[in-house]
């Protein structure tokens, strides 16, 4: 079984990815791959407008904010008065 990017046996191999309709690959030169295309968990970036993007990115610091005090708050006893 070959690699369907380097073309090289990934028989042996200790990091190999399966991809559908491919079979198996390297890891690196499937992430490599991916990298150049310029996608995430099935998003294709390259296609967004930069409007989209900027929303996008809003949405991840949104995101990321709520899960570190998530995170905060479940690690100490927090009494909040309103």
């Amino acid at each position: 079984m070959r690699c369907p990017y380097c073309k090289k046996s990934v028989f042996g191999e200790k990091e190999v990815v399966m991809i559908v309709g491919e079979g198996p690959a390297h890891k690196r030169c499937h992430e490599h791959e991916l990298i150049g295309q310029r996608s995430f968990a099935g998003l294709k970036l390259s296609s967004f407008k930069e409007t989209e993007l900027r929303e996008l990115q809003e949405m991840i610091l949104i995101e990321l904010n709520v899960r570190n005090r998530v995170e905060r708050d479940t690690t100490r006893d927090v009494v909040e008065l309103f």
